[in-house]
């Protein structure tokens, strides 16, 4: 399952590098174009804004994995052994319970908006959205993968 998820990290941080390289081109050419030959392109701030929303949604997970997310420590800091084992089980159970929802959710949206266009490109708003429950999932995959760790770990040595 390791170099399976292995696999995966490298593709979405390619993927990720893409879509920040896109955005910065088509918002460069976007504002070379509006002030040197008084032309936008129609597609430019809708791609990027799309960009944005896929690249969010594709680094999500690489941070999950490595712990970057930010979290209130206050407790957890004040917490040794047993019991902040215990209280990281929760906080991955809890996020299990919202990842879930969020996949879930996720695809009765990019069902739903299948029949919607996007204004200025046409392009389905399914595309757009589809890359939120393939964003969580793998977010899923990985927690469930830490979790997998933090139950096989003794609790002297969670930290």
């Amino acid at each position: 399952m390791t170099r399976l998820l292995n696999l995966i990290d490298a593709l979405l941080k390619k993927l990720t590098i893409v879509c920040i390289a896109l955005m910065l081109i088509i918002v460069f050419a976007q504002v070379i174009t509006r002030y040197c030959f008084n032309y936008t392109p129609v597609f430019g701030e809708e791609l990027s804004r799309y960009l944005f929303v896929w690249t969010v949604f594709l680094s999500l997970p690489l941070l999950a994995r490595v712990g970057g997310h930010m979290a209130i420590e206050t407790l957890t800091n004040r917490l040794k052994g047993a019991r902040l084992k215990v209280c990281r089980i929760i906080a991955d159970i809890f996020s299990l319970i919202f990842l879930a929802i969020m996949v879930w959710n996720g695809c009765k949206m990019v069902m739903l908006a299948h029949f919607q266009t996007s204004p200025a490109m046409m392009l389905p708003m399914s595309y757009v959205y589809c890359v939120i429950p393939f964003g969580c999932f793998v977010m899923l995959l990985y927690t469930i993968e830490n979790l997998m760790g933090l139950l096989r770990t003794p609790a002297d040595e969670v930290r």
